[in-house]
């Protein structure tokens, strides 16, 4: 089942060596993200998991976005570090330090930093300690850091399909 090479003591050994060849590692499939906290979503201490080839898109903070019933949407990762007045659809959503939302945002992970003036609705929902949040929560897991500011309520998801953001 395992199989180990070592080296044998040259005074127990009489004869040559031969080696044996060595079982390669299968691909990972997902690797750590080494990205700073404010563009992966960890909490201190965690290492979220990504596909190799995920896409993460980043508004930065000289992008403001305002519309009438505007929705964004985003199949892979997504770090807002500007200003968006509309609801956000993602795999991930992360608001950064800087970041100001004020809508709704449905995401599996939602990783908060910022300013949310919305529902959360997500799978897993993380609100750091410098994050501010004016608005009710749906979730089916909650992590709230010391510090976290938070003004709403909070209730488990009655099904999935109410925290699977629409990606079509």
């Amino acid at each position: 089942m395992f199989n180990r090479v070592s080296t044998p003591d040259p005074a127990r050994t009489t004869g040559t060596l031969s080696s044996a060849p060595q079982p390669k590692a299968p691909p990972p499939f997902a690797q750590p993200m080494s990205q700073p906290l404010s563009q992966n979503g960890a909490m201190p201490g965690q290492v979220i998991m990504r596909a190799p080839d995920a896409p993460t898109s980043v508004l930065g903070p000289d992008i403001t976005i305002i519309g009438q019933q505007l929705v964004l949407k985003t199949k892979g990762s997504l770090l807002i570090a500007g200003q968006i007045q509309g609801d956000v659809h993602g795999e991930s959503v992360t608001v950064g330090e800087s970041g100001a939302v004020t809508g709704t945002i449905t995401a599996r992970t939602i990783a908060v930093q910022g300013e949310v003036r919305g529902a959360l609705k997500g799978s897993s929902v993380f609100l750091h300690a410098t994050s501010r949040v004016d608005g009710d929560i749906v979730k089916q897991t909650l992590a709230i850091a010391e510090g976290a500011q938070f003004d709403g309520s909070v209730r488990r998801a009655r099904d999935v399909s109410e925290v699977t953001p629409d990606l079509a």
